[in-house]
C-alpha cells in the first residue's frame, strides 16, 4: 500500500473513531475535560496517545506558576496516565497501519514523513475542534483539540494549526495562549 494511502487512511479512521475512544476514558464525577491533546511521537508519528486535559489539574498547574507556564500547561505528559488512551483501543488495526507506515518511510525520508504526519494531526484536530463534544464528554467553555508533540512551542504559535480562531480568542481570554 502507498505512503499516501495509508495516510490518508489513518487520517479517516482518527476522525471517524477519536469522538469513540475517548468514551472509554473513565472520567471521575467531577472532571471538566479541556482539552483533547492527539500526541505525536518519533515511534507513533501518526498518532500516538489520546489525552483528555482535565481542569482541575489544569487549574492545579497555574497556581504552580511554573516559569515556562505554557508549555507546562499544554504538556499533556502532565496529566495522570487514567486520562489516555490509544486509538486502536477501538480500532486495533490503527496501530498495524502505522507500524507499516512507519516501515514504508524508513529513515531516508523520516523528517518529510514527520511533516505529513503533524499536518495530518493538524487536520484532524481542526476538522474536530467543529464537532459538539459536549454531547458525550462534560467539557469546559474554553475546550480544544489539538496536536500534539514533545517540542511543541506553545508561545511561538504551534496550536495555532489545530485550533480555529474563534477558539483561540478566548484561550487569550483565559491567558491560556
Amino acid at each position: 500500500m502507498e505512503k499516501e494511502q495509508l495516510l490518508n487512511e489513518m487520517k479517516q479512521d482518527m476522525l471517524r473513531e477519536i469522538q469513540n475512544v475517548v468514551k472509554e476514558i473513565r472520567l471521575d464525577e467531577s472532571d471538566e475535560v479541556c482539552y483533547i491533546s492527539l500526541l505525536g511521537t518519533d515511534y507513533e508519528p501518526v498518532l500516538g496517545l489520546i489525552t483528555l486535559g482535565i481542569k482541575s489539574y489544569r487549574d492545579k498547574l497555574i497556581k504552580e506558576e511554573h516559569r515556562q507556564k505554557l508549555w507546562y500547561l499544554w504538556n499533556s505528559g502532565e496529566m495522570p496516565v487514567k486520562y489516555q488512551v490509544g486509538l486502536e483501543k477501538v480500532l486495533p488495526s490503527f496501530q498495524e497501519k502505522q507500524e507499516n507506515f512507519v516501515e514504508l518511510i524508513g529513515d531516508n525520508e523520516w523528517e518529510d514523513s514527520w511533516k505529513a504526519c503533524q499536518n495530518v494531526r493538524f487536520e484532524v484536530a481542526y476538522q474536530l475542534n467543529s464537532f459538539d463534544w459536549s454531547k458525550i464528554l462534560p467539557i469546559t467553555t474554553d475546550f480544544v483539540l489539538y496536536s500534539d508533540w514533545e517540542a511543541i512551542d506553545v508561545e511561538n504559535g504551534d496550536l495555532e494549526r489545530s485550533i480555529p480562531k474563534e477558539k483561540l480568542i478566548i484561550l487569550k481570554e483565559y491567558s491560556l495562549v
